[in-house]
């Protein structure tokens, strides 16, 4: 179980070309809360929600919102286990809520979307280790479906201790319809992780180098985690 309280800001997006520009403010405000629930040996129950309060302005249009983004439940099954690696697939139910639900729309737009999601991970060395993440993700009505890849590095100086470097990254494939950009997001996290006890803490940041028709984050984040 991992709780996450995350600040989130902008004052610049990118435009269809990738361009940086002046583009009013966004502030957000959340706190998540992402569980990961083994079945059996084979089998793991996965969800994400989050609570929101977001304000969005652009030029002369204002949009705020108070309450639950996108919430994500799903079923995971290995694949494939070896000694230092594993290979799994994911499939997961999105049901939009009030807050943010896809990029580039206003709060709480986007329908119920689903995604299938292959995901890789394995020790490189003792204390370093890799996580491969490839998605697609299909949405209802004019929302365009969307490919996502997450990569995670992570290293164990000490013991106890823990640092992870991950991309997030995703890119609208549908062609373009009426009212609906393409777009495509990249972000860097960066965090630092400390386990006292049965707990374990993360503080980290998040950048966003680069997009196309999206905004320019950055945030600050803590992340409790705890195993049971």
């Amino acid at each position: 179980m991992i709780t996450t309280t995350l600040l989130d800001r902008a004052e610049l997006s990118f435009g269809p070309n990738g361009e940086r520009r002046d583009d009013g403010y966004f502030y957000k405000d959340e706190l998540a809360l992402y569980l990961e629930y083994g079945l059996t040996d084979r089998f793991t129950l996965v969800s994400r929600a989050a609570w929101q309060t977001v304000e969005r302005r652009n030029g002369p249009d204002f949009d705020s919102a108070q309450g639950f983004a996108a919430t994500e439940f799903g079923l995971r099954r290995v694949l494939y286990l070896d000694g230092g690696q594993v290979l799994s697939l994911q499939a997961m139910a999105i049901l939009p809520g009030a807050g943010e639900n896809i990029s580039d729309q206003p709060l709480g737009d986007g329908g119920n979307a689903w995604e299938a999601r292959g995901l890789w991970g394995g020790n490189l060395t003792r204390n370093l280790f890799a996580d491969v993440q490839l998605a697609y993700r299909w949405r209802d009505g004019l929302y365009a479906d969307e490919a996502r890849l997450d990569l995670t590095l992570g290293w164990q100086p000490a013991d106890a201790w823990q640092v992870l470097v991950q991309g997030f990254s995703v890119w609208s494939l549908d062609a373009v319809q009426p009212h609906v950009r393409p777009f495509e997001q990249h972000k860097v996290q960066l965090s630092i992780g400390r386990e006292i006890g049965e707990m374990e803490y993360h503080l980290g940041a998040v950048l966003t180098p680069a997009g196309r028709n999206t905004i320019e984050e950055h945030a600050l984040f803590l992340s409790v985690w705890r195993r049971f």
